[in-house]
């Protein structure tokens, strides 16, 4: 018999514990190796439980700060280079400059009190396995949980770190970002990759569908999505995100021979035992076959990557000598001006930028709204968490 339903309300009221507690068996699944008392406690979870978490701060930030730009539709930006007289220190990739979904991380620069929120939802998120036992939550709402954890994490990091425009230091140094201890989970230190792979990896059998669930910051990465995970959306969500991704210039080009691919794999050999063979076998799961093209993903080569934050105006400085104005690209979530080219008094100008950098907002303009017109993926293969 369960007991009353019951409310656990955390500080500010950024995630809202509601449900009853159910007395049936914890079930398990296999331990990892390493540390297993560290990480074991949290591969149990409630099979039977109907508690569920409530995002509702941290979904109000995704819904004002990321522009979902939808399915890739391939598309490259012009291949000029930067003109004399302008400040930019690089040039975008022409292949996944107009990719992957975007934050407003310029928005937050100059806004302590938006800072100060995400730090606040940030922490409160990271100290509810010291509040609750997360054991009597069900499988699919721990999935959603550790998700948005690693998720509001980096955007926290980013937030504080902004501007930055290459995060290839943020991965690559030793220890990296995501390696460094972030939490204090009841006397022990876990990093954002002990969640990823001690925590959440044993206890969905590897799934490679798991990969698409992490947001790392940059273009070559896992989309953020504009709303939190949750354990009514978490599988679909992960199937889409699969599938946005490898179906863009930044997840897969099958070409005659052969498959370029995202490096990112590589990091990632843990969900494939046998890499290579598995990986390909994986990607030609999520590919959708174009008309009359045999499309076989082949003779991998993983060179494909763009570790450019995820950002709206690439953290260009002022444009020297130009009269591409642009608007705040806030406009663009908010439905104001779709070419970048009308302005009102109601519109904060964001000053000049390059030729190349005005393409590229025009473009994730022109995708922002056709993805919020396009119809959701539908019968798509996916996983509800007794599969799990």
């Amino acid at each position: 018999m369960k007991s009353a339903i019951k409310t656990i309300a955390l500080t500010t009221s950024l995630i809202l514990v509601t449900a009853c507690n159910s007395t049936a068996p914890i079930n398990k699944t296999a331990i990892t190796a390493i540390n297993q008392e560290k990480f074991s406690q949290f591969h149990q979870y409630d099979a039977n439980s109907n508690i569920t978490l409530d995002y509702a701060g941290y979904g109000q930030i995704l819904s004002a700060s990321v522009i979902d730009l939808g399915m890739s539709d391939r598309y490259r930006i012009t291949s000029h280079t930067t003109t004399i007289g302008t400040h930019l220190s690089s040039n975008p990739k022409p292949s996944t400059a107009t990719e992957a979904n975007r934050f407003y991380y310029d928005s937050y620069k100059d806004n302590p009190k938006m800072r100060q929120a995400l730090q606040v939802i940030q922490k409160n998120m990271a100290d509810l396995p010291n509040k609750i036992n997360l054991s009597n939550l069900p499988k699919s709402e721990l999935l959603a949980y550790w998700f948005n954890l690693y998720n509001v994490t980096v955007l926290n990091e980013l937030v504080q770190q902004y501007p930055v425009k290459n995060l290839s230091k943020l991965i690559n140094e030793e220890p990296s970002f995501f390696d460094k201890p972030h939490f204090n989970f009841n006397g022990n230190q876990y990093s954002l990759n002990d969640i990823e792979y001690n925590i959440v990896a044993p206890l969905f059998n590897n799934d490679p569908l798991l990969i698409y669930g992490y947001y790392r910051g940059y273009i070559g990465s896992p989309n953020l999505l504009n709303y939190p995970y949750t354990a009514k959306n978490v599988f679909t969500a992960l199937t889409n995100n699969a599938v946005q991704f490898v179906n863009s210039n930044r997840g897969s080009v099958i070409d005659t021979h052969s498959t370029r691919v995202s490096s990112l794999y590589l990091e990632k050999k843990n969900y494939f035992p046998n890499f290579e063979e598995d990986l390909a076998d994986h990607l030609q799961s999520l590919v959708i076959q174009e008309p009359d093209k045999d499309q076989v993903v082949q003779n991998l080569s993983f060179s494909i990557d763009n570790y450019d934050i995820t950002d709206i105006l690439g953290t260009d400085v002022a444009y020297g000598g130009g009269n591409a104005v642009v608007v705040d690209p806030s406009i663009v979530a908010l439905g104001w001006d779709k070419t970048f080219t009308t302005y009102g008094n109601h519109l904060t100008k964001a000053g000049t930028v390059s030729p190349l950098r005005r393409e590229i907002l025009q473009k994730i303009t022109q995708k922002y709204y056709e993805a919020n017109t396009r119809v959701e993926i539908k019968d798509l293969p996916t996983k509800e968490s007794e599969d799990k």
